[in-house]
């Protein structure tokens, strides 16, 4: 997924998980030097794994680094540890299970043999049919506060839109990109809010 293209994809998901001061304080500590070898406090070794994998083909390693170097699905998984009593979790967790066995059943390898590029194909896939058929996306929102049983459907699309939005909101909020990746001032100076943009440089860090 070309990064800033996929930008534009941002705010189809509500946005769940990062509507605290607590979580998005949480993502701002993040490790210059994630450990690949973390240990999930909400998912499973094996979703653990899964989301690492799906975080990075949102975000992969490029000439930048990618949603694996930054520890995207740890802090996710740690977000995800702190609302795990309420239905956004629930929805998040199964709507992986959902999204993992569509993409082993439809496509041309099963999900733990996929390559990152197969991976992006299929977000990327989404995408287009939502903008293909705006129907999805009103359908899910009309129906996201109804109770009961939620859809397959339904949960899918929750979680494709949301880790999308938390991959980026987590990346882009690292230390690691806010250091290496983005302008980055540690000691700031006077206040300026409107400072002109040339093609090709970097953005500001926001921490």
């Amino acid at each position: 997924m070309e990064r800033r293209e996929a930008l534009k994809n941002l705010g189809f998901g509500s946005m769940a998980l990062f509507t605290s001061t607590a979580l998005f304080g949480a993502l701002q500590g993040c490790s210059v030097t994630p450990d690949v070898d973390w240990k999930p406090v909400f998912l499973s070794a094996a979703e653990a794994a899964q989301l690492e994998n799906i975080c990075e083909g949102i975000l992969p390693k490029t000439e930048t680094p990618g949603a694996i170097d930054a520890g995207v699905a740890n802090h996710l998984d740690e977000a995800l540890a702190n609302i795990y009593k309420s239905a956004e979790a629930a929805y998040f967790k199964r709507g992986m299970a959902v999204f993992v066995e569509r993409f082993s059943n439809n496509g041309d390898v099963v999900f733990r043999k996929a390559t990152t590029d197969q991976i992006t194909d299929v977000i990327n896939g989404y995408f287009k049919k939502y903008e293909a058929d705006e129907s999805i996306l009103k359908n899910y929102r009309d129906t996201f506060g109804d109770e009961g049983e939620k859809t397959d459907d339904f949960v899918e699309t929750y979680f494709v839109t949301n880790v999308v939005d938390s991959t980026f909101w987590s990346y882009f909020t690292s230390e690691l990109v806010a250091k290496n990746v983005m302008r980055y001032d540690p000691i700031p100076g006077k206040y300026e809010g409107s400072i002109p943009y040339e093609k090709g440089q970097k953005s500001w860090s926001s921490i």
